[in-house]
């Protein structure tokens, strides 16, 4: 369950973020260099996880190329999917979640850093 909730705040916190910055999720996909940014994030925050993502399908975000994945991600924000989600929410608490899990994944990050120095 914990590499679960890692992997979900590893893809969700930076989509959570970058469509608030935005002003929405269609806002979002229009801003080819924000939804890459989005993506970058994402991949450092997968990269610095201890163990595999839960669901296996999250380590596609490592591996497929840059252009098909930000395709992909800006056809998904322009969906009814995202238009109609939670990801529509512009609530300064929405805002204070996702800051705090900003948060929690740069200080696990930065531990796995000094473990691997340490080796």
């Amino acid at each position: 369950m914990d590499a679960w909730l890692r992997t979900h705040a590893a893809f969700e916190v930076p989509l959570g973020q970058a469509v608030h910055a935005a002003g929405g999720p269609i806002a979002l996909a229009d801003d080819t260099d924000a939804v890459r940014g989005m993506l970058h994030l994402m991949r450092q925050n997968l990269a610095a996880m201890e163990t595999p993502p839960v669901a296996r399908a999250f380590a596609a975000l490592r591996a497929l190329p840059q252009g098909l994945l930000v395709a992909m991600l800006r056809r998904f924000l322009k969906s009814p999917t995202a238009v109609h989600s939670g990801l529509n929410d512009p609530s300064p608490a929405m805002a204070a979640e996702f800051e705090q899990l900003t948060e929690q994944l740069r200080q696990s990050r930065g531990r796995r850093r000094s473990r691997r120095r340490d080796l």
